[in-house]
């Protein structure tokens, strides 16, 4: 078995926004193993401001791991190399074998702008075909996210399901504020608003909507402390904030068993790994939702071809695409200054 790497910089279409910060750039590194006749990839790609570690951090967790030949300790690292190894594999327990076992899975739209933004997408019909709209909230004033979030509502069809994601900006009292004066039927669930996630079945009990984990099950909050819970009924997975796959199927699982829903998400990652979480849903037995995939678009460029999504659906290819870089043996490897 041979281990490859190569860095990557792939720039966005206009600033996309990280908690406080904005960046222009997403980078990472691919790792290609190669195994017989077999060729697998893997992407490690910590987004800043996201993951709690940075992508030289990541680094060097791969390269301790690589020597002692174990799971690397950063969870982005864990599982870009996991990604690796059971592509290279064909591995059928995470769909990673060909042809695949679905055909096409659900993706939410996905919108992060202000009410200008929203009315210009509206018009342009990017929301068209969706069943879900996901869409950022609680990075203003509350009177804008309500404009925004109403904005859609009453443009797209009453069917049409929206997902508000709040990434544990306010408090129980904003958010209650903010949401109290939406209709709450046209909500599927509101991901992670509060920065205290003990207040999450309060605020569910007292705006009648259901409630979604995100963040904390990436930052290592117990289990038992928000699945279960009365009115959070839904968990966002992001594998790249996990570990490797078997801990994304131990979370898969751990929900199913808390009676709570899964929705798996990329960190704003490549059309690679959105193409290998595609099939991650319908291996892990969850492809009857709608999932955050649909983030290709925000990039200007890309490593591997997006997979269009129509009508709300994304095509799984009956192969798995192969990203085109500059490989160097792993122990060359440097990370460009």
């Amino acid at each position: 078995m041979t281990i490859d790497l190569a860095y990557f910089a792939i720039r966005f279409r206009d600033p996309y926004a990280v908690g406080t910060e904005s960046i222009l750039v997403r980078r990472g590194i691919m790792i290609r193993i190669r195994k017989g006749k077999r060729t697998g990839f893997g992407e490690v790609a910590p987004l800043e401001g996201f993951h709690r570690e940075t992508l030289p951090q990541a680094l060097a967790s791969l390269r301790e791991a690589m020597a002692h030949k174990s799971t690397p300790l950063a969870p982005s690292a864990a599982f870009g190399l996991s990604c690796a190894m059971e592509t290279a594999a064909g591995n059928a327990r995470f769909g990673f074998n060909d042809p695949p076992i679905a055909s096409e899975v659900g993706v939410n739209a996905f919108f992060a702008g202000g009410t200008r933004e929203a009315k210009a997408a509206c018009t342009a019909g990017l929301f068209d075909g969706y069943r879900t709209i996901k869409i950022k909230i609680g990075r203003g004033k509350a009177v804008d996210d309500l404009r925004t979030v109403n904005t859609i509502l009453n443009f797209v069809d009453p069917s049409v399901r929206i997902r508000l994601d709040g990434n544990r900006t306010m408090s129980l009292a904003r958010a209650e504020q903010l949401l109290s004066r939406l209709d709450a039927s046209r909500i599927e669930y509101v991901e992670e608003p509060l920065k205290d996630h003990a207040d999450l079945s309060e605020l569910s009990r007292r705006v009648n909507m259901v409630m979604a984990v995100d963040e904390s099950l990436h930052l290592g909050v117990p289990v038992e402390e928000v699945l279960g819970a009365p009115g959070v009924e839904v968990q966002v997975v992001k594998p790249s904030l996990i570990g490797s796959l078997e801990a994304v199927e131990s979370v898969v699982t751990q929900g199913r068993i808390h009676g709570t829903e899964t929705v798996l998400s990329t960190a704003v990652d490549s059309s690679y790994t959105i193409a290998l979480v595609a099939r991650m849903a319908a291996a892990l037995g969850v492809a009857d939702r709608d999932h955050g995939l649909g983030t290709a678009g925000l990039f200007a460029s890309d490593l591997v071809e997006p997979t269009p999504i129509v009508n709300g659906r994304m095509a799984i290819a009956l192969t798995l695409p192969v990203p085109i870089l500059q490989f160097v043996p792993a122990a060359q490897f440097t990370l460009p200054v």
